[in-house]
C-alpha cells in the first residue's frame, strides 16, 4: 500500500511540475478604429514561461474579419477593416516547447461621420514605449491623428500631459503636424522621451489644437491613456532559473520519501523463523538396475 501512495504522489508531483505555456498579453493602439483606419496589435509584452525552451518563439494574430497573419516572429501586426461593426481579433503564442497561450482583444468599427467642408483632427490611438515601463525608464509617446473632415488641415499641434499618480503634472513641449493632413488621412507622430517617474497609474491627456484652417468640430479633439509603471527592476527579463512551485517541490519530495520507504520494506532480509524439518525427498522412480548385470 505504501508503494501505491509513493506512486501517486510521484506522479502528482510530476504532472504538477510540467512547464506551463506562456502568458499572452494583447493591446492595440484604439479599440474603436474607423473603417480603413489601421489597427496596430502588440503582443510584445506576452511573457514565456523560461529564458529556455520557454521562451516565445513566434505570433499568430486572426483579426476578427477573416483576415490572419499565420506564424511570424514579430509580436506586432497592424490591420485595417473594411466594414462597420464589432470584431474580436486575437493573438495565439508560442514557445519553443510548442506549448502555446492566447489573448484577445475587442475591436469596434465605426463608419465616417459626415466630413463638412472643414478640417477635424482627432487623436484616434496613442501608445507609449517601452510597453510596459518601469520607474526612471525614458518613455516615447506614439499619437496616431486622423483628419475626419472634409478638408485638408495645413497645421495642428498636439500637447501631451504626463498625469502622475501622486496628481502632479508634467507637461511635453507641444508636438506640431510634419507635414498637411489630408481628409481620411492618418498621421503617427512619435513625442521626445521623457522619464517615467512615480510608481502606479499615470495619464497621458493628448490635446489636439491651433488647427489651421479652423475645426468646426472640437468636441472630440481630446484622448486619454492609462499607463502603469512598474518598480525599477521588476522587468528584468535575463535568464532566469526554473522556478519550482513550492506545492510541488512538497510533493515531489514526499513521493521520495514514500517510495524510499517501500522500496526499503520490500528489500528487507525476512527475519529467521523457527527450525523445520526439510521437505521430504521425492520417491525415486528411476528403472530398476538389470539383473544379472
Amino acid at each position: 500500500m505504501l508503494a501505491v501512495w509513493a506512486i501517486a504522489f510521484s506522479l502528482l508531483a510530476v504532472v504538477n511540475a510540467v512547464p506551463s505555456g506562456p502568458n499572452a498579453i494583447l493591446t492595440t493602439d484604439t479599440a474603436t478604429p474607423y473603417v480603413g483606419q489601421p489597427v496596430h496589435f502588440d503582443a510584445s509584452g506576452s511573457v514565456g514561461h523560461d529564458e529556455g525552451n520557454g521562451r516565445i518563439v513566434a505570433y499568430a494574430f486572426v483579426f476578427g474579419d477573416g483576415g490572419t497573419t499565420g506564424w511570424q516572429e514579430s509580436p506586432f501586426a497592424a490591420h485595417a477593416y473594411g466594414k462597420a461593426g464589432e470584431y474580436a481579433a486575437a493573438v495565439t503564442v508560442k514557445d519553443g516547447r510548442g506549448l502555446t497561450g492566447q489573448a484577445s482583444v475587442s475591436i469596434s468599427v465605426k463608419a465616417f461621420p459626415s466630413p463638412g467642408t472643414s478640417p477635424d483632427v482627432v487623436p484616434i490611438g496613442a501608445s507609449v514605449s517601452p510597453a510596459n515601463p518601469t520607474e526612471g525608464d525614458n518613455v516615447t509617446v506614439t499619437v496616431t491623428l486622423m483628419n475626419l473632415g472634409g478638408a485638408t488641415a495645413t497645421n495642428a499641434a498636439i500637447q501631451i500631459i504626463d498625469v502622475r499618480p501622486n496628481g502632479t503634472q508634467f507637461a511635453l513641449e507641444p508636438l506640431s503636424l510634419p507635414l498637411p493632413l489630408e481628409a481620411r488621412a492618418t498621421e503617427a507622430i512619435i513625442s521626445p522621451a521623457f522619464p517615467a517617474l512615480g510608481i502606479g497609474n499615470h495619464t497621458l491627456r493628448i490635446t489636439v489644437y491651433n488647427v489651421t484652417p479652423p475645426e468646426a468640430v472640437s468636441g472630440n479633439n481630446e484622448l486619454n491613456l492609462t499607463v502603469t509603471v512598474g518598480p525599477a527592476g521588476s522587468q528584468d527579463h535575463g535568464p532566469a532559473g526554473f522556478a519550482v512551485n513550492p506545492l510541488v517541490a512538497g510533493l515531489i519530495g514526499a513521493g521520495i520519501v514514500s517510495l524510499a520507504g517501500a522500496l526499503l520494506l520490500l528489500l528487507r532480509p525476512r527475519p529467521p523463523g523457527p527450525m523445520e524439518p526439510p521437505p521430504p525427498s521425492p520417491p525415486d522412480r528411476s528403472p530398476p538396475p538389470i539383473w544379472p548385470p
